[in-house]
C-alpha cells in the first residue's frame, strides 16, 4: 500500500512539469494566401495576400487579370480589414479598398470628306474606393474560406467595380 501511495505522489509531482513542456507558444500564422474562385469563374482570377496585423486588423493586397478579351487589362486591390468578434477562427470584417484598374481606352476619329475613319487604342489607369463586407473561417490547419461582398467606383471613368467572392487558402 505504502509503494502504491508513493507512485500516486510522484505521478502528481511529475504531472505539472510534463504538462509545462506541452503548453510551449506556438507563434501563430500571421500571413494568408487566397484564391478568389468565383471571380475566376467569372473569367477574372484574383489572388490575394493579406498579412493579420492584431486580432481585429489585416492588410492586403489582391491582383486580378483578365482570362478574356475584356476593357480592363488588371486590377490591384490593396486593402485595410477590419475583423469583429472575439473568436479569431470565424470573423465579420469590413475591408476598405483602393482600386488600381488598367484599362482600354478607345478613340475614334472620322474623316467627314472621305467617310474614313480611324480608332486608336491607349492604356489608362484609372484609380477607385470601394468597401466590402464578408465572414471569414479558418480551420485548426490553417485553411480559410470567406465570402464577401462589396462595391467600388472609379474616379476616371466614374464606372462601378464589384468586390465579390468566394475564396479559399491557407495560412501560414
Amino acid at each position: 500500500m505504502k509503494k502504491i501511495g508513493i507512485l500516486i505522489i510522484a505521478l502528481c509531482m511529475c504531472h505539472p512539469v510534463f504538462s509545462q513542456e506541452s503548453e510551449k507558444e506556438i507563434p501563430e500564422a500571421r500571413n494568408e494566401i487566397k484564391v478568389n474562385l468565383l471571380m475566376t469563374l467569372f473569367s477574372f482570377p484574383d489572388i490575394s495576400f493579406e498579412r493579420i496585423w492584431a486580432n481585429n486588423l489585416g492588410l492586403g493586397l489582391s491582383v486580378g487579370f483578365p482570362i478574356e478579351s475584356i476593357n480592363t487589362n488588371f486590377r490591384i486591390l490593396p486593402y485595410l480589414r477590419f475583423y469583429f468578434g472575439e473568436n479569431e477562427t470565424k470573423s465579420f470584417f469590413i475591408d476598405a479598398n483602393l482600386a488600381f484598374e488598367g484599362y482600354k481606352k478607345y478613340s475614334y476619329y472620322f474623316y467627314s470628306s472621305y467617310g474614313d475613319y480611324r480608332s486608336e487604342t491607349k492604356n489608362e489607369l484609372d484609380f477607385g474606393l470601394g468597401v466590402a463586407f464578408g465572414y471569414k473561417y479558418v480551420n485548426s490547419k490553417g485553411l480559410i474560406g470567406e465570402l464577401f461582398l462589396g462595391l467600388g467606383r472609379t474616379f476616371d471613368r466614374n464606372q462601378i467595380y464589384p468586390r465579390v467572392g468566394i475564396a479559399i487558402g491557407k495560412q501560414f
